[in-house]
């Protein structure tokens, strides 16, 4: 006989015993405690190493482009020391403070991570030596193509540069700036430097003269002629070539000691003797 009760056309059957819930694997489970627990040491260790390790850790300072100043003196000059915190430091203040010394063209300061600043200097580089007059007496400083003086003249220096004459000061110090006026012809020593050295070579002082109604000459005296050179405000290669092709005439010539004074400034040459005629 079935064991089934049919009743009112529905048929139920007895519901079978339920099966025990099957137990999770201690593998399983060991391996998800394994990744939480790396994965909270490695969120520890980042935190550690962005936002604790910057602020105690030394500041390891690293100078490059400077050859007449030290590294430390210049970590000095930029207000720093070695118990100073990577992650506190100011990049822009460090170069605020070293844009201040007279020797500093340029600077870049940048942070390493985790503990490193690289300090970049462009030293200034001189195209004249200024013999600058103070309360009456010359003071020679080295001046740049941006017409800042920066130092004292060196003996390396002086052998090399062109003497630059004719400018008067109250005083005079490293960092000082000429008229702006004056700065095109600094910026022309400098190309003249780079493009064609044995030029200037040829020329062993120039006197900025100013002019009555303003502006300026400049006056040049050669190294192998005892003929000075009266040139405009403007000093480029193909104005020094020509003075010296017509300097090379006047010694062929063997008119030096009857020439007082060259004049190129029209672009075609004239002269004066030695007594005050033009020709």
């Amino acid at each position: 006989m079935s064991d089934i009760l049919h009743l009112q056309g529905s048929a139920y059957s007895q519901p079978a015993a339920a099966l025990p819930a099957e137990k999770q694997p201690k593998g399983k489970l060991a391996l998800k405690i394994f990744v939480v627990a790396l994965l909270f040491f490695l969120i520890g260790e980042t935190v550690f190493y962005l936002l604790i390790v910057p602020f105690a850790s030394a500041v390891k300072v690293e100078v490059s482009g400077m050859s007449s100043v030290s590294a430390e003196a210049i970590t000095q000059a930029a207000g720093l020391s070695k118990a100073d915190k990577w992650g506190k430091i100011n990049t822009e203040a460090v170069q605020r403070r070293l844009r201040q010394i007279p020797l500093i063209a340029e600077v870049t300061v940048i942070k390493k991570f985790p503990d490193r600043l690289i300090i970049d200097i462009v030293e200034r580089k001189p195209v004249g030596i200024l013999l600058a007059s103070v309360g009456g007496r010359t003071v020679p400083m080295e001046i740049d193509k941006t017409g800042t003086v920066f130092k004292r003249v060196t003996k390396e220096t002086s052998k090399l540069l062109p003497v630059i004459s004719g400018l008067s000061f109250q005083n005079i110090r490293a960092g000082m700036k000429v008229h702006k006026q004056l700065v095109p012809l600094f910026m022309q020593l400098d190309l003249l430097q780079k493009k064609n050295p044995a030029l200037l070579s040829e020329i062993s002082e120039m006197k900025i003269e100013q002019k009555k109604y303003g502006g300026f000459d400049l006056v040049l005296y050669p190294v192998r002629t005892p003929v000075k050179v009266r040139t405009g405000d403007t000093l480029n290669e193909d104005r020094l070539q020509y003075m010296i092709l017509t300097l090379d005439v006047i010694r062929e010539l063997d008119r030096s000691s009857m020439i007082e004074e060259l004049d190129v400034r029209g672009g075609t040459a004239s002269y004066r003797l030695r007594g005050g005629t033009n020709e």
